[in-house]
């Protein structure tokens, strides 16, 4: 399939003046009331480049891959939908499988993403944008970024609510770490999980943590949820806990007494664990092989999978182990490692390796330079010190040790890491500032002193 055509080279600029436009209609209107909102445009600006950048990876580099064919596909049901409409309204609310190929033809074109209902969902949202794409592969590219673009705006103003003076320091974290950018804003899997998992925490924020519109942001949670245990429900699994014990530690964090927090924190704690793997046990079906009964199995089949010759040097070894816990915690420090920081810079084998690892410098640094500041033990006070930071850690790190554990080869790793690096950027800043905080405390304290004396 030929991607680009004059309709691309006519429609794109058409589509962001339009895009452009109406963004600016809306960061004049709530500029005042939201100072973030100065952000907004330059934000926008870099998911778009990021989109756009990853069509022209897909189709230049790589000459074809994931994004190029869920493309084609949708094209494919956007045909069927206007040549036999029942059919592929039939294929656009109930997804691809194999007993609907009877639908399609040569003249249609016949879709390769018909096994797995995560990659069938891709197709479904995808095939309808390109209606108003009208079946161009940039413009519709272009309008998936900017609906996606406001899941990570949601999350950004979530950060700014609790931390407003570190405005500048979040837009970091939330728009500018090249991976996701890249791999977080075209048509691909993940530029779907991102905005989802940023409209749960923006809903899971303003129902459960500030209490506001319960019935409206539970619905939002019921979405973003549907998507993300559709496309990856593995994200689910790190972001259920995650969320529930932020709900535990903003609660006790309301309590008043040291006394009285150090003894219901634990109770609260084992209730919350329970309660998530009550959850995610009762979701089974719906998680398919990512069920907890079935999870460690599959970390251990992909792992040695992807250690196969069939990826040469593009693959990494954090040492072998079974489903049982005790070989898992034998390799959990190198999981960690490699889901935050790895590929290292001199594992870069391309260009888009090295973009990798000189990311992914930066993140071990700030780490030196925050467990340094601490004296490494002391880190582990600043995990119940803000609820929000509480969430981050726990998704992040949590998250992070998952992908390192199931994921050997790079090229998967720099994808699959992607829904952590935000968070875990902004725990880094977020600690930064506490640390900033107490240092100025402690010299307040002592200028005081000094003052009395």
């Amino acid at each position: 399939m030929d991607y680009y055509s004059i309709v691309d080279v006519l429609l794109t600029p058409v589509f962001l003046f339009l895009i452009y436009s109406i963004s600016r209609v809306i960061q004049q209107n709530k500029i005042e009331e939201l100072p973030e909102y100065q952000f907004y445009l330059k934000a926008l600006t870099i998911k778009i480049i990021g989109a756009l950048s990853l069509c022209m990876i897909y189709t230049f580099y790589y000459t074809g891959g994931d994004t190029t064919q869920y493309f084609t596909d949708a094209i494919s049901v956007n045909k069927l939908l206007f040549m036999n409409p029942q059919a592929g309204i039939d294929v656009i609310f109930h997804g691809l499988t194999v007993n609907k190929l009877s639908y399609f033809n040569s003249e249609i074109g016949y879709p390769a993403y018909f096994r797995d209902p995560s990659t069938s969902f891709v197709v479904q949202v995808v095939s309808v944008l390109s209606i108003f794409g009208l079946r161009s592969f940039l413009p519709t590219t272009i309008l998936l970024a900017w609906i996606s673009f406001s899941g990570m705006w949601n999350l950004y103003r979530v950060f700014l609510t609790e931390f407003p003076k570190l405005s500048k320091e979040l837009t970091i974290a939330m728009f500018y770490i090249p991976s996701v950018i890249i791999w977080g804003s075209g048509i691909l899997k993940d530029t779907f999980t991102l905005s989802a998992i940023g409209y749960f925490t923006y809903a899971f924020y303003q129902g459960f943590i500030l209490r506001k519109s319960m019935i409206r942001n539970l619905i939002v949670i019921f979405i973003s949820s549907y998507v993300i245990i559709t496309v990856k429900s593995y994200i689910f699994i790190a972001l259920l806990p995650g969320a529930m014990i932020w709900l535990v530690s903003n609660m006790i964090g309301r309590l008043k007494g040291v006394i009285l927090k150090a003894a219901i924190t634990p109770i609260f704690l084992f209730f919350t664990i329970a309660g998530a793997i009550l959850i995610i046990n009762n979701l089974g079906d719906s998680l398919g092989k990512f069920s907890s009964d079935k999870l460690l199995n599959v970390a251990v089949v992909t792992q040695r999978d992807l250690k196969s010759d069939y990826y040469k040097g593009n693959a990494f070894n954090i040492g072998d182990f079974d489903s049982d816990i005790s070989s898992i915690l034998a390799v959990s420090p190198k999981a960690l490692m490699a889901g935050l920081f790895r590929p290292y810079l001199w594992e870069a084998n391309n260009v888009l390796m090295i973009a990798s690892g000189v990311e992914n410098f930066w993140f071990l640094y700030m780490t030196i330079i925050i467990l340094y500041k601490t004296r490494v033990i002391g880190i582990f006070k600043f995990f119940f010190r803000h609820h929000l930071l509480t969430f981050c850690l726990v998704f992040s790190i949590f998250f992070a040790f998952s992908v390192g554990l199931s994921t050997s080869n790079f090229g998967s790793l720099v994808r699959y890491k992607i829904p952590s690096e935000p968070f875990y950027m902004a725990s880094l800043i977020m600690i930064n500032y506490f640390l900033k905080e107490d240092k100025e405390k402690i010299m307040a304290k002592e200028f005081a002193n000094d003052i009395v004396e």
